[in-house]
């Protein structure tokens, strides 16, 4: 699926609930925790940043910024199995899921949300090929090849540990042994925990 397609359909779905009677503005704080089943909402994040953490384990799966629609891999099921976390101050429109369904048959929204929702499973399999790797050294670079990918801006203010962390049950002490082997090796150059430089093995 290209970006393009994917961020004609987020502004599609999302301008339609900015119009919609049923839709508020819902403003959430940096850290704050939203619960998709409790609240029984989609949203449209309009400004800011959220993570998807799994809620067997709180681990980071997926960080998502705006624009995005939030929500849809939970509205048609009872399992609740992720919570979000708002990585930054955020601005999203929320609708209830009955609303959004609703919506969604109305404006014949239900390909652009289908395109959107396999967008995001896409990025889960991402996740799930960055764990599949036997060794802690092999999982490590794998995620340095993944902040090594972003866009320069985003690279920047990404902490590779915290990165690492959020995401794997890793030690903090056999993350920096990696990082600095690496290091070492001519690999990577690190500033202030930042990837500034990558060099493929």
């Amino acid at each position: 699926m290209f970006q393009s397609e994917i961020e004609k359909s987020v502004v599609l779905i999302g301008d339609e609930i900015k119009k919609s009677d049923n839709a508020w503005l819902s403003l959430r704080k940096k850290r704050q925790r939203i619960d998709l089943k409790v609240d029984g909402n989609i949203f449209f994040l309009e400004k800011g940043t959220v993570s998807v953490y799994r809620i067997e384990n709180d681990l980071v799966t997926v960080s998502i910024s705006a624009p995005a629609i939030l929500g849809l891999p939970q509205m048609r099921t009872e399992v609740s199995s992720h919570y979000l976390r708002c990585d930054t101050d955020c601005e999203m429109w929320a609708m209830s899921v009955q609303n959004a369904d609703h919506l969604f048959t109305a404006k014949n929204l239900w390909k652009a949300a289908f395109d959107i929702l396999t967008h995001h499973l896409q990025r889960y399999f991402q996740r799930e090929t960055l764990q599949s790797h036997r060794t802690i050294r092999e999982l490590i670079i794998e995620h340095v090849k993944y902040i090594w990918a972003m866009a320069p801006d985003v690279r920047e203010k990404t902490s590779v540990y915290t990165f690492i962390l959020a995401r794997n049950h890793i030690s903090r002490s056999a993350i920096h042994k990696v990082l600095q082997e690496l290091v070492c090796d001519g690999k990577i150059i690190l500033n202030r925990g930042k990837l500034s430089s990558y060099i493929p093995e």
